[in-house]
């Protein structure tokens, strides 16, 4: 298998496991490389998908999203929504015959195991942010927040509660998480939009966390801030108009 193939098995594994199948199934996916696609049911929107996946923009809007499938295509970073046949996407792609959609079985009982757990920070990456953002990202990337969690027989992020970073936002609440699947949980509610005087800001804070062994969490953690006001142009050049964070964290359990 070769590490493009095993690449885009992994991730449409991650996407098709996200939540249980019965739950809700609402997207077909395709993961589409240079001589054919992987073609899967997901349970998550489009949205979190390209949230996942770090492509939040998503091209083109279906006429019926019950019959399209949402394509993604990871070495050109782009997304869209297709209506035509699953079997006609996976030709243009390289592939020969359908495109069978797969249903991925959910994953072995797991639990995280007491003891310390320290934060560790994988990578960011910025986007029309301001120029010195990237590098004071840079300079805190180092391991910190250690923390002893008795998990009760169980994985849920407000046993890490006190130590995440905080919306410390005017009229954002704090984090409220939803089961998105086994062992992750979502909080998308910290959002926030004023407007006044002709300029509107908004804020927005994704962040995920999914126990992927008794020993180790991964995380995500996605942030948007926006003003829309006049002289959009000059205020895209400091970094003010759409600045978007990206954090890829680990928990990892240190010691007793």
């Amino acid at each position: 298998m070769t590490a493009r193939v095993f690449v885009t098995a992994l991730l449409g594994l991650l996407l098709a496991t996200a939540i249980p199948v019965a739950a809700r199934a609402d997207t077909v996916l395709a993961i589409c490389t240079s001589g054919g696609c992987q073609c899967s049911l997901s349970p998550l929107s489009a949205q979190e998908i390209a949230e996942v996946v770090g492509e939040p923009s998503i091209s083109e809007t279906p006429v019926d999203r019950a019959v399209a499938t949402l394509v993604y295509e990871p070495d050109a970073g782009i997304m869209s929504w297709v209506d035509a046949p699953r079997r006609d996407i996976y030709a243009s792609f390289g592939g020969d015959g359908d495109c069978p959609v797969e249903v991925f079985a959910a994953p072995d009982a797991m639990v995280p195991q007491d003891g310390t757990w320290q934060w560790r920070t994988l990578a960011e990456a910025t986007s029309g942010c301001p120029a010195d953002l990237g590098g004071m990202l840079a300079a805190s990337q180092v391991a910190f927040m250690s923390r002893r969690v008795e998990w009760d027989g169980a994985f849920h992020p407000d046993r890490l509660a006190e130590g995440l970073p905080q919306p410390d936002v005017p009229g954002m609440s704090s984090y409220e998480w939803r089961e998105a699947g086994p062992y992750r949980w979502l909080s998308d509610n910290v959002q926030n939009r004023e407007c006044s005087d002709g300029a509107c800001t908004e804020i927005a804070l994704w962040l995920t966390m999914t126990l992927v062994a008794p020993d180790r969490i991964s995380g995500l953690l996605s942030l948007r801030s926006a003003i829309d006001a006049p002289k959009a142009a000059m205020r895209a050049g400091f970094g003010l108009a759409d600045c978007r964070v990206r954090v890829r964290f680990d928990f990892m359990r240190t010691g007793p």
